[in-house]
């Protein structure tokens, strides 16, 4: 049986100084450990988190570990390793409804920042300082990992064109210059907590980045460790994209229902626009016996981008207000 890698022992970066405040004073860092038949490294995990509570004294940190409907011993395991809680599902629901899990305990333990950290022993407990310095300082509302400036092993090429793709999308997406779209570790201001919607269970990352984005939240980057799993399985594989895909447009809905349904009723209006200019041409050059020979193509495409239009408009307005209210 293979071992999860031994937790390198560096020393922490310095973090926003919170000395005059008393103990109970000082921000509350919630980690979320999501974990689905973790047994083998989950303990190590937590135990490593928990070191921190000695090294990272200007904060109080908490670890909670969501079990996600795991059928080892990854739940008793987290517990004695000195997890502060343990979220459980019932079922195996997914690994971004783990992720919402542990943001909704996090916002009711009335956690300052919550960072997501990868059960499965691939990222560096000594990253969470670095992680969680820029929203201390109010220097952004969200950091995200970049795994690219410190990964360890070369990522099978699936994932990488994966990553290489998703990254794309989402900087167009944004407008932010990412450089990793996927990480298993971020972090978030209580700003994104109290307003944060995820709909989806699998593609927490994108969610995150177009939620985020669309609140008008401040976006980071921050280098961070990454090494090859050793431990458990990873949930990413061939049908990762069109779980994905489906959730993504699911997510741009609803936050800016315009972002998808303008585009194509644009598509279909200029599709009617381009048939009547065509065939009004060549009726003028008197190869046509009529001005419009495809009338219900010109109507049922014109009809069909205006519908999307409204429609779209109308979504707009109700995701609006719903923000608002």
């Amino acid at each position: 049986m293979s071992q999860a890698p031994e937790f390198t022992r560096q020393p922490s970066p310095e973090v926003a100084s919170f000395e005059h405040l008393t103990p109970d004073a000082r921000p509350l860092v919630v980690v979320i450990v999501p974990a689905y038949n973790e047994e083998e490294s989950i303990g190590r995990t937590v135990e490593a988190l928990n070191e921190l509570k000695q090294k990272l004294t200007a904060v109080r940190l908490q670890v909670f570990v969501v079990n996600d409907g795991s059928r080892d011993q990854t739940a008793p395991r987290a517990l004695a390793a000195g997890a502060d809680r343990v979220v459980t599902h019932k079922v195996n629901r997914g690994l971004g409804a783990a992720v919402r899990s542990g943001l909704h305990a996090a916002r009711a333990a009335g956690a300052d920042i919550a960072l997501k950290f990868d059960a499965d022993c691939q990222h560096d407990p000594n990253d969470v300082a670095r992680m969680i310095e820029p929203l201390l300082k109010d220097e952004c509302d969200l950091v995200y990992g970049d795994r690219f400036s410190g990964i360890q092993y070369r990522m099978p090429f699936v994932r990488r064109i994966g990553n290489i793709v998703f990254t794309r999308l989402m900087a167009w997406l944004t407008g932010w210059p990412l450089k990793d779209s996927q990480p298993g570790i971020f972090a978030v201001q209580r700003t994104y907590l109290e307003r944060f919607y995820l709909p989806g269970d699998y593609n927490y990352t994108q969610q995150i980045l177009l939620d985020a984005y669309h609140l008008g939240l401040r976006f980071q980057h921050v280098p961070v460790t990454f090494r090859k799993r050793t431990t458990g399985k990873s949930f990413v594989s061939l049908k990762y994209p069109f779980k994905v895909l489906p959730q993504l447009v699911m997510v741009l809905v609803g936050i800016r229902p315009m972002r998808v349904f303008g585009p194509i009723g644009a598509f279909f209006l200029s599709l009617a626009a381009l048939v009547f200019a065509w065939e009004v041409g060549e009726w003028l050059r008197g190869l046509s016996p009529k001005p419009v020979v495809h009338v219900n193509a010109l109507l049922g495409c014109m009809t069909l981008g205006l519908h999307t239009l409204f429609f779209g408009l109308i979504a707009e307005l109700v995701v609006r207000f719903n923000r608002k209210s």
